[in-house]
């Protein structure tokens, strides 16, 4: 069996990887992903659903950005800090919660929003978790980064919300300083030095340099006909990026869905894409997001 975990770069609206990965393996795929999931909660998602992996089987995961902090939250807090307006409307659930109302994880209020070494560094010790937790079950296991973590891609909150990760191409000489100065912190730097990198999809040849990671959002900036396949408005990577990852990155040589994927991509250009729900990742993540079969592919 192959599990996939992921975010919104996982499970779209048009086929990601996870979905061309399928195609391509001929076995069915699980795919525990969902926009917005956070890193934590990939991590928890993976836990949760622990019991169902066999030594025999893939997992594929592909981390999503250090932006998204989350917490674990009780109703205490919530009534504490009076913000229960902050939350979905999902009747007082949470993510992975209990059946105590306000319990379980979701994204940090921006209130209190914790640094941004705090995320990076976190998000590398969950990476490292996740790893010791797959090789302690025996199974295969493949990772990947949708953009180089070592970004600063926080959203802004006021005086408007806006995202900065669609907006970055290049590692800015101080975002390269502070991966610098994390780096050499003693905990991370034994992070980089005992990660098993031999399992990553792009991995850097110099852990230590932060210019050289990348993900698929910098892939899908590195030629022009897939930029030309992206969709109007929305910026995720299309479906034919999608499927040259997988191709060019994962599973090399095998490329018999390639025009079908660069047709998927030009079709879906002006495909509707519904508004982001906190609701959705609580109450219907399991559902499938993917307008588009492969099945006759």
């Amino acid at each position: 069996m192959i599990y996939t975990l992921g975010c919104s770069f996982t499970k779209w609206h048009w086929p990601t990887w996870s979905d061309w990965l399928e195609a391509y393996s001929n076995q069915p795929v699980t795919n525990w992903a969902y926009p917005g999931f956070t890193n934590e909660l990939i991590y928890h998602t993976l836990l949760a659903n622990i019991d169902n992996i066999t030594p025999t089987d893939h997992v594929y995961i592909m981390w999503t950005g250090n932006n998204r902090a989350c917490e674990w939250y009780d109703q205490e807090w919530v009534n504490q800090h009076q913000c229960h307006g902050f939350f979905p409307d999902s009747g007082s659930r949470l993510w992975l919660g209990s059946t105590e109302p306000w319990q379980g994880l979701y994204k940090t209020h921006p209130d209190y929003l914790p640094s941004q070494t705090h995320m990076i560094v976190n998000n590398f010790t969950i990476v490292f978790n996740t790893q010791l937790l797959l090789k302690n079950i025996g199974c295969k296991y493949t990772m990947m980064f949708w953009q180089n973590p070592w970004l600063d891609t926080r959203e802004t909150f006021k005086p408007s919300f806006s995202f900065t990760w669609n907006s970055k191409q290049h590692i800015t000489s101080a975002e390269f300083e502070r991966a610098k100065t994390i780096m050499s912190m003693p905990s991370v730097s034994q992070i980089l030095k005992y990660m098993d990198w031999n399992c990553f999809v792009a991995a850097p040849t110099d852990v230590t340099n932060p210019d050289q990671y990348q993900g698929i959002w910098e892939f899908g900036l590195s030629r022009p006909e897939f930029l030309d396949c992206n969709h109007a408005t929305d910026h995720h990577p299309n479906t034919f990026t999608h499927h040259e990852w997988l191709t060019n990155k994962m599973l090399v040589g095998n490329s018999q869905h390639k025009a079908r994927a660069y047709e998927l991509a030009l079709t879906a250009k002006t495909l509707d894409i519904p508004n982001w729900s906190g609701t959705d990742a609580i109450t219907g993540h399991e559902r499938i997001l993917n307008k588009f079969s492969l099945k006759t592919a």
